[in-house]
């Protein structure tokens, strides 16, 4: 039985938050810092094993190669990049 007092996690979409997806998350996070791409408006949302990458980044090439970057990770199942291109964004 769940402890009342300590609700499960859940991502923005409401689904619970697994151990699996918060390692997942972490990985590629350092993967992505790691890489030397400008992901300072960059958030990614998993759930099982799917990562939803949002924000804005300043081209075309560098949204592609976020998605690059986490798709070649292992226990990634599915990326949908919803990143927006914004040569004039503000920010890191």
């Amino acid at each position: 039985m769940q402890d009342p007092s300590n609700p499960p996690r859940t991502n923005p979409r409401g689904t619970a938050v697994t151990a699996a997806d918060t390692a997942l998350q972490a990985k590629l996070c350092a993967r992505l810092w790691d890489s030397g791409l400008d992901v300072s408006e960059i958030a990614l949302n998993i759930a099982d094993g799917r990562v939803t990458i949002e924000g804005a980044i300043g081209t075309q090439a560098g949204s592609e190669a976020i998605e690059a970057c986490i798709r070649a990770a292992g226990g990634v199942r599915e990326v949908v990049n919803h990143v927006r291109v914004a040569p004039d964004r503000t920010g890191g």
